[in-house]
């Protein structure tokens, strides 16, 4: 497995995703959960253009970012494509919440 997404905790998060295919139409959801399934939190996705290369911008508020409580997680994300839920990932990718240096 790759190398786990690093959130800061009591920070604004921006990801860039570049999932490389049109996505202008779908709608799209990613959420944090822990190994159960309990929400840990949600991003707002953003297209970077129009959605049709595929970039996106993946935002955590630093107002949300400072409730976590956990030090990992998984995450995914969701397509819904004419109605139809569809996994953009094969497996869930690991985060790992961290506490930032500066306070």
């Amino acid at each position: 497995m790759s190398e786990p997404l690093v959130v800061f905790k009591r920070r604004t998060n921006v990801v860039p995703v570049s999932l490389g295919f049109d996505v202008s139409n779908d709608i799209l959801t990613s959420e944090m959960r822990t190994p159960s399934g309990v929400l840990i939190a949600a991003w707002d996705i953003e297209f970077e253009g129009d959605g049709t290369d595929g970039e996106l911008i993946f935002t955590l508020d630093d107002s949300v970012a400072s409730t976590i409580t956990h030090s990992k997680g998984l995450m995914d994300i969701k397509r819904v494509v004419n109605g139809e839920p569809v996994a953009v990932f094969k497996d869930p990718v690991e985060v790992e919440f961290k506490e930032p240096v500066t306070v």
